[in-house]
């Protein structure tokens, strides 16, 4: 079963076009572009899940302005992480990705998570951030609020309200991002 939506920037700077596939592999395939005024983007990525929803495989092409980047990112069954081929230990045993560039990844762990209503869970994620290009752990905490309401929150403090459909996916990112209609 494929969904897929467009979202839209709250502040006009940006869209992605985003399919999720529910199945026997679990993935997000993704477009996002974004147009600040000192800074043109566009991210073009894939995750590929196991079938409990543990990130295995993401690929990611950057292009900013007229540089081009690119990254692999694979975790074997032990989570243990290589980006390129170059083991990142620092990333071992986290087993969810977050792709700064797109609210869209924060339908794994709630997914995974499978929360009841009032229930948290903590995790680290591996987290892509832009426009530096790398990826470092990234301790965050989920909060089911509601049938379809969840909060979000890192360590640094900051935080979101996210509504999702039946399957989990983020609807709406509060202040940030919008399904677009």
């Amino acid at each position: 079963m494929e969904h897929t939506l467009i979202w839209k920037r709250l502040d006009s700077t940006g869209m992605e076009y985003c399919t999720h596939t529910l199945g026997e592999r679990i993935g997000i395939i993704g477009k996002v572009i974004r147009s600040l005024p000192d800074e043109t983007s566009f991210v073009d990525y894939s995750v590929t899940c196991d079938e409990q929803g543990n990130t295995e495989i993401v690929t990611i092409e950057y292009l900013q302005q007229n540089k081009k980047q690119s990254m692999r990112l694979e975790k074997d069954s032990y989570h243990r992480w290589k980006r390129d081929g170059i083991h990142l230990p620092e990333l071992d045993g986290f087993k969810d990705i977050d792709i700064g560039a797109t609210p869209s990844t924060n339908w794994l762990p709630i997914r995974r998570l499978q929360l009841q209503n009032g229930e948290s869970a903590e995790l680290t994620a591996a987290w892509v951030r832009f426009p530096e290009f790398d990826v470092l752990p990234l301790k965050q905490t989920y909060t089911r609020l509601g049938e379809h309401e969840y909060e979000y929150r890192s360590v640094s403090g900051y935080t979101a309200r996210l509504s999702t459909d039946a399957e989990g996916i983020v609807r709406e990112y509060e202040g940030e991002w919008t399904e677009g209609k």
